[in-house]
């Protein structure tokens, strides 16, 4: 009838059934603190769970049961509190000697649980009672694991840049040892990783991680553009790691793709900021970097490095059509018309059926991007990264 009670938040069965245990000659408090469920779940952390606030109160103030109880885990009420993002329950407890910063057998503590749902509003009831801004647990059990967290790596996973924010805010260490190498291992992780990293750069902090690039292209499969320009503001995209002996095609690969996905959305400046990185792990391999990030500097209005990168593409290859045509677009944006025309039509010689080139120079009128009107530019622009 406790048990029931309890999930139901019915009040008056609650203390129906308290009568009937002391007319046992209980005092009550020691029977109701008896009675457990699986995991050892006592009946204020279910009444915690189901948001009974009636009964939470006549446990508490009435029967006066430890409000610190631990399940099999040493989880206390306050936890299950938290991850029922009930921020008024957690505030009674808290009022009423919940301890703010009791830890689990894991090591976690309430700080954690709520970074790890991102619920700034219970972060800041935990911290306004004097909460450890930087408390530190291990993953498994006994505490002898050796993944260590934080509860900046917890609201990493919670994908909630405000609750970062709020942490670095108030205080946290930009140098807790977290194993941040772990986030990342799960998709549904990895774009909350991302956020994360723009924020702690900006705030500081060191952080580095070996999977960022994995991390990136989950990132932008999922469509998180605000994530990526958190990474790219920050600058996080610099510090990717390729000191490597040798080149992992498998990594220029990776980085070629993302460069890819992130033209076809027309975010021109992080694709040129890949494509360098690509090129950076091995200048001399694909010739197809420099024609992609040519395209990008074409679009972004800067012919000089547009040139640059075309003719970086026609000396490695220059036997490739496309070539000539990033180099003619170039051109054209340069309104070096004359050179233009001269270095379509040497790529048309090699590739008479090459649609894009015949393209641009039979149809001269077509615009290129800022306002260039000369020699089918939009054409040129357009279809040679189809080409």
């Amino acid at each position: 009838m406790l048990l029931v009670a309890a999930y139901d938040d019915d009040i008056r069965l609650f203390k129906k059934a308290v009568r009937a245990l002391r007319k046992g000659g209980g005092c009550g408090r020691e029977e109701v603190e008896a009675v457990r469920v699986e995991e050892g779940l006592g009946l204020l952390h279910i009444a915690t769970t189901r948001e009974s606030v009636e009964v939470c109160g006549y446990l508490v103030e009435v029967l006066r049961v430890d409000v610190d109880a631990v399940d099999d885990k040493g989880r206390t009420p306050l936890m299950y509190a938290i991850h029922s993002k009930n921020a008024t329950i957690v505030k009674y407890l808290l009022d009423h000697g919940a301890n703010q910063d009791k830890a689990d057998h894991e090591g976690l503590v309430p700080l954690h649980s709520a970074a790890g749902i991102g619920d700034c509003k219970i972060l800041e009831l935990l911290l306004a009672k004097g909460a450890y801004i930087d408390p530190v647990g291990k993953a498994g059990a006994d505490v002898k694991a050796d993944r260590i967290i934080s509860a900046l790596v917890d609201a990493t996973n919670s994908g909630s840049t405000e609750c970062l924010n709020f942490i670095l805010g108030a205080g946290a260490s930009h140098d807790v040892p977290d194993d941040v190498k772990s986030i990342g291992n799960k998709t549904v992780e990895r774009k909350n990783y991302l956020a994360a990293q723009g924020i702690y750069r900006k705030a500081g902090d060191d952080v580095k991680a070996t999977n960022i690039l994995t991390a990136l292209l989950d990132a932008t499969n999922s469509g998180s553009t605000e994530c990526l320009n958190s990474l790219l503001e920050a600058g996080a995209i610099h510090d990717f790691p390729d000191d490597n002996e040798h080149v992992d095609k498998r990594k220029m690969a990776q980085l070629k793709s993302l460069g890819t996905k992130a033209a076809e959305r027309k975010d021109y400046l992080f694709a040129s900021e890949i494509y360098s990185k690509a090129i950076n792990l091995d200048p001399n391999n694909d010739a197809t970097l420099f024609s992609n990030r040519s395209h990008c500097w074409l679009h972004m209005g800067d012919g000089e490095k547009a040139l640059q990168d075309a003719l970086e593409c026609r000396e490695m290859r220059p036997d490739w059509p496309k070539a000539y045509y990033r180099q003619g677009a170039a051109l054209l944006l340069l309104k070096d018309y004359k050179s233009a025309c001269e270095t379509l039509f040497d790529g048309f010689k090699l590739d008479p059926k090459n649609d894009a080139i015949e393209h641009a120079l039979r149809y001269p009128s077509e615009p290129l991007p800022h306002g260039t009107n000369v020699l089918g530019s939009y054409g040129v622009v357009e279809d040679l990264s189809k080409h």
